[in-house]
């Protein structure tokens, strides 16, 4: 008795230690942390003039500090609309008085399905908002996301992104075998959406947010921003009406639509993505120029 008593203590001591790095890993990396500036927002609010929802095209899109206007980023990768319209609901009430709010359209707007990672969510919205909010999943989730077999491999894929195959290189073969992948990844969820009814889903919950924006006296337009041409050639005017337009017509909702998704000021440049459809730091700091310069002449500012 007295030996498996030892060799369980050895075991469970040698798995701590083990856990303890990889938990520390996860928690440390920029995925896990993907919400930090929501969260520091949450901690010290303030008036804000802007707001953008969406996805990671929104997240790595906007920049408004050198125009002087306050601005709250409100968007997370792969966020789905129902999320938008949470967020947008939590921390609307410091929108300033006419502040606009950017709702992001990208060719994932329809077509998304549940969103899959509410974990981050966890600290930045009411657990009431939260979908099937867990307390074991919370508690997890904050303290122990080495457990998380998904969190892990998104930390890991973070931290060795520059280690990646050549061809796996965000522009190898000018940036094609990424588009190519995407386009591969949107098309999966596409019929996905199509079996599941998310794109009606998706598109009533637009409309809702806009409706509320209208309520609640907030400037709301629709944005689309830039991309590469070697995104473009994946994603031409066929495939953009079928996953977007189609469904963003019949809705007709009477709001701006800025649509730079095929802007010539981007569409050649690399210097200005990360990758055929992410903005990097010199690409949103023009873009949100851009931006800021069409608001003012619809008398937003």
């Amino acid at each position: 008795m007295g030996r498996l008593f030892i060799k369980l203590t050895i075991i469970i001591t040698v798995a701590l230690l083990l856990f303890i790095p990889v938990n520390n890993f996860v928690k440390h990396s920029r995925s896990y942390n993907i919400n930090d500036d929501i969260l520091s927002f949450k901690k010290n609010p303030y008036p804000v003039d802007i707001i953008n929802l969406g996805t990671s095209h929104s997240m790595y899109g906007y920049y408004f500090k050198p125009t002087g206007l306050s601005h709250l980023d409100l968007a997370l990768p792969a966020q789905t609309l129902q999320y938008d319209f949470k967020l947008l609901k939590e921390y609307g009430e410091f929108l300033k008085p006419d502040g606009v709010v950017i709702v992001s359209i990208s060719q994932m707007t329809f077509v998304a399905g549940e969103d899959q990672d509410v974990g981050r969510y966890y600290e930045i919205l009411d657990r009431t908002q939260i979908e099937s909010f867990r307390l074991l999943d919370y508690y997890k989730y904050l303290y122990f996301p080495g457990t998380n077999s998904e969190s892990f491999t998104s930390a890991l894929s973070s931290k060795w992104k520059d280690f990646k195959w050549t061809s796996h290189q965000s522009w190898a073969n000018d940036g094609k075998n990424y588009a190519e992948r995407k386009s591969e990844y949107v098309e999966e969820n596409y019929r996905e959406a199509a079996e599941k009814n998310y794109v009606e889903q998706n598109i009533k919950q637009l409309q809702e947010i806009v409706a509320y924006c209208k309520e609640k006296g907030y400037q709301v337009i629709l944005t689309m921003e830039p991309v590469h041409q070697t995104y473009q050639d994946h994603f031409d005017e066929e495939a953009m009406n079928r996953l977007v337009f189609q469904h963003l017509n019949m809705l007709d909702l009477d709001v701006p639509f800025l649509n730079y998704m095929n802007d010539q000021r981007f569409v050649d440049n690399q210097d200005y993505f990360i990758d055929s459809d992410h903005l990097n730091s010199a690409g949103r700091k023009k873009y949100s120029w851009i931006v800021y310069e069409e608001l003012k002449k619809l008398g937003y500012f």
